[in-house]
């Protein structure tokens, strides 16, 4: 189930249990307050049927003798309320009736056989529990007159009833006592009165219902759409687009965590940025102390340690394939006396000059390297013993012809090397002393020179 629908969900039945509680306790109130009502608009008129009974005789007794109770009732609203007028009667044509007490619903349909033949006293308890009246009666002694279903005639009305009872006098003189009892039937008129509150109370419940199922769609499509477009940012973030902008919608909770995320992302991606540049910064650093590890920091050509490393390398690939591969080791004619004659700052410059032409003048997939003082080695892949001989003597002659005089007056240099071809030395170093053999004889031979060995 998608977040969307479980907020809709739970603002339908939040709103849908908020209207069911307020309806109900409407209901129950309505119901309540309306029956306070009659029951007080019963016992009034109650009263006053009791007070104008009692008014002319002065006693219960006294009056009952003269007319019964319940005859003065019937007389007093002699039509019936449970049955339609005449056509020709309207409600007009008893407007002179006073009318009836709502208590006392019962006495209008007449008293019982009993009633008419015993004067001296209202009728006891019907057997079936219909009682002629829903108050009870009590004399000045609080002796039960009408029990109202409860209580019996003649018997002591209960201390419990006393305290709600209300006293009727005449002349100043406490003649009876009313206490309300039962639960009063409604009539047509009045049911039709609460059936239409009720209608519309219920209609009320329905359309709030109604409401608060499109609020709770309304709503939680809003939510529903801030949530995905933070989850589309996540998912972006997850992919590497670290910086993301979601749409800030109001200032709820919702908003705020929009906002904050959006905070978040920018520093988050402000923090990878400045990560991916150090790391730039150390790689680029991690390289230049590589670069300084194999490189000699006289001439700027590679040490001996690299060139031992890559030309073993060169040397087995061409060993493995059958390749021409040759060795050269190079060295620079007298340069103890250009240092002890000319000073070592000399010497030091005719090395940098030396490597600087070595630099320029070889094909990028030779290696060279200072292979320590005056020395320097070569590697030539796919070169033959004659190609590397020519390669060499060239060399020879760009530094026998360059001018020195400008680094000295009295400078001249020259170089003698040595170059080996033999792929069955067993392995490079082998192969470097081979050429090395080949520089000794350069220099027996005269220096300025290049000697070489076939395979």
């Amino acid at each position: 189930m998608s977040l969307r629908t479980k907020l809709m969900l739970a603002l339908l039945l939040t709103g849908l249990a908020s209207v069911a509680m307020v309806g109900g306790l409407a209901s129950y109130g309505l119901g309540k307050k309306v029956d306070i009502i009659r029951r007080q608009s019963a016992a009034e008129h109650f009263y006053s049927a009791v007070s104008d009974y009692l008014h002319p005789y002065g006693s219960w007794q006294a009056a009952n003798q003269a007319e019964p109770f319940d005859h003065y009732m019937r007389r007093i609203r002699p039509a019936p309320d449970d049955r339609l007028p005449p056509p020709d009667e309207g409600i007009a044509g008893r407007e002179h009736l006073p009318a009836a007490p709502p208590g006392v619903e019962h006495a209008r349909r007449g008293p019982p056989p009993d009633a008419i033949r015993d004067r001296r006293g209202p009728p006891p308890p019907r057997s079936d529990g219909d009682t002629p009246y829903h108050f009870i009666l009590a004399d000045q002694d609080f002796t039960v007159l009408l029990g109202a279903g409860v209580y019996r005639p003649g018997e002591p009305l209960p201390e419990a009833a006393r305290r709600d009872a209300r006293a009727v006098e005449v002349n100043g003189k406490v003649a009876a006592y009313i206490s309300p009892e039962g639960v009063l039937t409604p009539s047509r008129e009045e049911q039709q009165y609460l059936d239409a509150m009720y209608d519309a109370l219920w209609a009320g419940v329905s359309g709030a219902a109604l409401l608060a199922l499109a609020l709770g769609v309304l709503f939680s499509r809003g939510l529903s759409r801030q949530l995905r477009h933070l989850i589309a940012a996540v998912r972006a973030i997850q992919q590497g687009t670290l910086r993301q902008n979601v749409p800030v919608e109001g200032r709820d909770e919702v908003a705020l965590l929009a906002r904050a995320f959006n905070e978040m992302s920018a520093e988050l991606a402000q923090s990878h940025e400045a990560l991916q540049a150090s790391h730039r910064t150390i790689s680029s650093q991690a390289e230049q102390l590589r670069e300084l590890s194999v490189r000699d920091a006289l001439t700027g050509l590679h040490n001996r340690r690299f060139f031992d490393e890559q030309a073993a390398s060169l040397y087995r690939h061409a060993v493995r394939y059958q390749r021409p591969f040759s060795m050269v080791i190079a060295d620079i004619d007298f340069f103890k006396r250009i240092n002890d004659q000319l000073t070592h700052a000399t010497g030091d410059a005719v090395l940098r000059a030396v490597g600087e032409i070595f630099r320029t003048h070889m094909r990028e997939s030779d290696l060279v390297a200072r292979y320590g003082g005056e020395e320097f080695v070569m590697a030539f892949p796919e070169t033959s013993l004659a190609q590397a001989a020519v390669l060499c003597d060239k060399l020879r002659e760009l530094i026998a012809g360059h001018p020195w005089q400008q680094v000295h007056p009295q400078l001249a240099v020259t170089i003698s090397i040595g170059v080996a071809a033999d792929l069955q030395a067993g392995s490079a170093e082998a192969m470097l002393q081979q050429a090395d053999a080949q520089l000794y004889r350069a220099k027996q031979d005269g220096r300025n020179r290049v000697c070489s060995l076939a395979a």
